[in-house]
C-alpha cells in the first residue's frame, strides 16, 4: 500500500499542490482503512454466528392430549406444526405451545403416519396398511375431506412430500414388482397413479418403512425416496419432472427390519440417510450416511455417529443443525451429519425442525418441544 501512495505522489506532484495532494492521499488512506474496519466487521459477524451455532439442543416434554402413538409430524413454519398416528389422531398448535385435537371422525381404525401441513389452515393426512386414503383440511382441521382413496387391502404407503410450489409425491411398497407412486400438482387437492413405466421395479423384499414418514423427500423437480429390506438399501432419485427414478446404492446393512428409515435434504447436493436396525435399537454400526453429490454416492458415517437405530432425521433449511431421533434417544449435528453429539435418551418416533424451533413426538401421544440454547 506505501508503495502505491508513492506512485501516485510522484504522478501528481507536477499537477497539484501540495494540500490537493495532501487531500488525495488522506481520502485514499480513509478509504482503505473504512474498507478494512467494514471486512473485520463483517468477519467477527460470520464468527459470531458460527459460534452461535455450537448450541446444545435439549427436549422440553409438553403435557399429552392424546394415548395414540404418534409418527406423523410436520412444521408449516416456527409457530405452526400438525402431528398424526393411531386412532385417526391428528394434533395441531399454532402458536408453539399447547396443542388441539382435530382428529378425523369415523377414521378411528386409520393409523396417519404422515402428515403434511403447508400452513395452519390448510393440511394431508396418510394411512398406511389397509388400502390407501388421504384427507385434506383448509380450515385447520375442522373439517376433512377424502380426496384419495384405494380400497386394496395390498397397498402399504410410507409417506409423502411437497415441494414449494404444490407438486408432491405419495409412495408406498411395491404392487406386482413396482414401487407404489401417486402424484399431486395443486397441494394435494386431486391425485393420480404415476405411469407403470416410470415406477421403479424394485428387488426382491425391498421396499419401504412407515415409521415416521420422512422416507422421500420433493424439491423442485427433484425427488428422493428411500428403500430397504432387499439385497442393498438404496436412495431412489429423480432429476427432473417425467423421468425415470434411479436407483443408488448406500452403504447402510439391509435386510427385514433393517436398512434406511429416513432421509433429509437441504439443497439439490447434501443430505443424509438414517436407520439401523428396528429388532436391535443399540446396533450403531450402520445407521447413518451423507452425500454431497444429490445422492448418487454416500460416505457411511463411522465415528461420532447416531447412538443406535433412528427413526427419523430432520433438518434446518441451511443444514446448519440436524436432529435424529429413535427408540434410544436423540443425537444433533452442527456440520452437516459428519459428526454427532447425544442428545438425551428419551424415546420419539418422529421429529422436525424449523429455524428457531423444533419437535418430537413418540409412543402414547408423548411430545417434547425443542429448546435451543
Amino acid at each position: 500500500m506505501v508503495e502505491e501512495f508513492k506512485l501516485e505522489l510522484s504522478k501528481n506532484s507536477n499537477v497539484y499542490g501540495a494540500s490537493a495532494i495532501y487531500y488525495h492521499l488522506m481520502k485514499r488512506l480513509t478509504y482503505f482503512i473504512l474498507t478494512g474496519l467494514i471486512l473485520s466487521s463483517c468477519s467477527n459477524k460470520q464468527e459470531g454466528t458460527a459460534l452461535k451455532e455450537d448450541i446444545s439442543p435439549s427436549w422440553k416434554p409438553i403435557e399429552r392430549i392424546s394415548k395414540s402413538h404418534l409418527r406423523g409430524l410436520h412444521m408449516a413454519n416456527d409457530s405452526v406444526a400438525w402431528a398424526s398416528g393411531t386412532n385417526g389422531t391428528v394434533l395441531i398448535t399454532s402458536h408453539g405451545n399447547s396443542w388441539k385435537d382435530v382428529s378425523i371422525k369415523d377414521a378411528e381404525s386409520l393409523d396417519f403416519r404422515d402428515i403434511h401441513a403447508f400452513d395452519d389452515k390448510n393440511a394431508l393426512v396418510m394411512n398406511s396398511g389397509n388400502g390407501l386414503s388421504i384427507y385434506r383440511t383448509s380450515d385447520g382441521g375442522s373439517n376433512w375431506t377424502l380426496v384419495f382413496h384405494e380400497a386394496d387391502s395390498n397397498l402399504f404407503f410410507d409417506g409423502m412430500d411437497f415441494a414449494e410450489g404444490g407438486i408432491g409425491y405419495a409412495y408406498g411398497d411395491p404392487i406386482d414388482g413396482r414401487m407404489a407412486l401417486i402424484e399431486s400438482i395443486d397441494f394435494g387437492k386431486h391425485w393420480n397413479w404415476i405411469n407403470e413405466k416410470f415406477r421403479p421395479v424394485l428387488d426382491s423384499a425391498e421396499a419401504s418403512y412407515a415409521a415416521s414418514g420422512s422416507g422421500i423427500k420433493v424439491m423442485d423437480d427433484q425427488l428422493w425416496i428411500a428403500t430397504s429390506g432387499g439385497k442393498k438399501s438404496h436412495v431412489y432419485n429423480r432429476l427432473r419432472e417425467f423421468s425415470q427414478l434411479i436407483p443408488n446404492e448406500t452403504p447402510l446393512f439391509s435386510e427385514a427390519g433393517a436398512g434406511i428409515f429416513s432421509l433429509a435434504f437441504w439443497n439439490m447436493n447434501e443430505g443424509v440417510i438414517v436407520g439401523g436396525s428396528y429388532i436391535d435399537s443399540t446396533d450403531a454400526s450402520s445407521n447413518c450416511a451423507i452425500t454431497n453429490d444429490g445422492g448418487k454416492t454416500w460416505e457411511l458415517i463411522t465415528e461420532n455417529n447416531p447412538r443406535g437405530y433412528r427413526s427419523c432425521v430432520a433438518s434446518k433449511a441451511d443444514g446448519s443443525l440436524l436432529l435424529a431421533v429413535g427408540r434410544t434417544g436423540s443425537d444433533y449435528s452442527i456440520n452437516k451429519g459428519k459428526t454427532w453429539v447425544a442428545n438425551g435418551d428419551e424415546g420419539y418416533y418422529s421429529c422436525a425442525i424449523k429455524n428457531r424451533s423444533g419437535w418430537a413426538v413418540g409412543r402414547n401421544g408423548k411430545m417434547a418441544k425443542l429448546i435451543l440454547q
